[in-house]
Parts: C-alpha cells; sequence; structure tokens
C-alpha cells in the first residue's frame, strides 16, 4: 500500500505530466474497479487536464469539469507510459485495471497485483461523491 508521502509525490508527477493535455481516451480493463456508471468514462475523452489533486490517498485527475478519483489501496500500482501499442489491451488478460491514454500518445496504466480486488476509480462531478473522500478529516500534509 502506498504511504500519504508516496501519494503525494506520485500527485506532482502526475500533475505535472498530465495538466493541459486532452484525454484520447480511458479504457476500462476490469470492471470491478469501477465503482460508478454515471456519467460513463467515455465523458473524458477530449477533455482536457486541469489538475491533479490529493484527497488523503485518493488521486483526483480533473478534466473537463469531471474528476477522475481513484485509491490504489493495498496493491495497486499507477504506472506511466511514454507510448503505448497501437492495439488495445485484452480485458480480463493480467492485473492491468485501468488505461488512461492522452492525445499525445502518453498516459497511465492502473494495475492490481493482489488476489483482493480493492483497487477503486470513480468518475464523479464532485469528489465529495466518493464515500471515502467525503468522510476524511484533515489532511495531514496540509499547510495549516
Amino acid at each position: 500500500m502506498p504511504e500519504l508521502p508516496e501519494v503525494e509525490a506520485l500527485r506532482v508527477f502526475l500533475d505535472d505530466h498530465l495538466a493541459g493535455k486532452e484525454i484520447a481516451r480511458v479504457l476500462p480493463l476490469a470492471i470491478s474497479v469501477l465503482k460508478t456508471y454515471d456519467p460513463p468514462l467515455s465523458a473524458l475523452d477530449g477533455t482536457t487536464v486541469t489538475s491533479v489533486s490529493r484527497y488523503g490517498k485518493f488521486l483526483d485527475i480533473e478534466a473537463g469539469g469531471l474528476h477522475l478519483c481513484t485509491h490504489l489501496a493495498r496493491a495497486g500500482w499507477l504506472r506511466w507510459k511514454d507510448s503505448f501499442p497501437a492495439a488495445p489491451p485484452r480485458p480480463g488478460k493480467g492485473p492491468l485495471a485501468l488505461r488512461l491514454v492522452t492525445a499525445d500518445g502518453d498516459g497511465f496504466d492502473l494495475t492490481e497485483m493482489g488476489t483482493k480486488k480493492r483497487l477503486s476509480v470513480h468518475l464523479v462531478r464532485d469528489p465529495m461523491e466518493v464515500p471515502g473522500i467525503a468522510r476524511l478529516g484533515p489532511d495531514p500534509l496540509a499547510d495549516t
């Protein structure tokens, strides 16, 4: 399980690499990670990433007025790639759960290596719609 400083470092990395880029597509490959259905992930296609935020151990990628919120849980990993194969991956093959590809051809894969599937992905209009975010208290890394 990534600890809070690691999640914050990941947020900074993603903000540096995604902010201002257009999302070409988001491919859900393991339906078990999707915790919401409205709006659909395809609503992100063609939107521009505004920012990447963090709420506790949740990462929030804001694009087009929507928020792609993910929690890596115990066995989740986010792997950045500078390019992807032309053919999309086959669902259900291996640990790959979700792929986000930008119009520039780079992006990331979300994978889950554990046997217990706890990785979560929510696409919402407001991060407070995610139950795990709504019940968070003060952020221990916040400047006060």
